[in-house]
């Protein structure tokens, strides 16, 4: 059995410097590990309206299905974020009962959770191997290389070469060369 821990959104931010890409901060409930989730602008502003309680969102077509489904059923599910893969997280949305898995992005999965308040878990192994320790009284935080997409990633390697921030740009060139995404550019 898949061993895992709850999680709670503890913020939606942007990247600095780039506000086409969101990042979703999640911790355990005790808010002592944390990882970051990123998503696309569109995701990152409807996460945003509905944590800020808009009163828009009451007849949005996401709360409305969610309404529809609780008439129907109690709503046996619950929401695991499991593994990432060239920086996309992923989840499954899990029928308790059955246990029929249904695959989602992430982004998705906590879009659900906000609005549905199904309960939100990690998978252990997938928080040990990319939590990095909450910073009480910041929202700054580490992300892996791992987290971030190719595109990120590529203008990352760019942006480190220009500033001659060599280390930097041989690990990001490592990720790259490690997804086969490697750009053509000499170091």
């Amino acid at each position: 059995m898949l061993e895992k821990i709850q999680i709670k959104v503890r913020a939606v931010s942007e990247i600095i410097g780039n506000q086409d890409v969101g990042i979703i901060i999640v911790t355990d409930n005790e808010e002592t590990m944390q990882i970051a989730i990123v998503c696309d602008d569109i995701m990152k502003r409807e996460i945003h309206r509905r944590l800020s309680h808009e009163k828009i969102c009451n007849t949005m077509l996401p709360e409305t299905l969610v309404n529809i489904l609780r008439q129907q059923d109690r709503l046996h599910y619950e929401i695991i974020i499991n593994d990432i893969s060239d920086g996309d997280y992923r989840a499954m949305l899990v029928n308790t009962e059955t246990y029929q898995p249904l695959s989602m992005r992430a982004s998705d999965a906590i879009l659900l959770h906000v609005i549905s308040h199904i309960p939100l878990f990690a998978s252990l192994q997938l928080m040990k191997r990319q939590a990095v320790p909450v910073m009480p009284g910041t929202a700054a935080m580490a992300i892996p290389y791992n987290a971030l997409t190719d595109k990120m990633l590529e203008d990352a390697l760019e942006k480190a070469i220009e500033l001659e921030r060599y280390e930097m740009a041989s690990t990001i060139r490592d990720e790259l060369k490690r997804r086969g995404k490697l750009p053509p550019l000499d170091l």
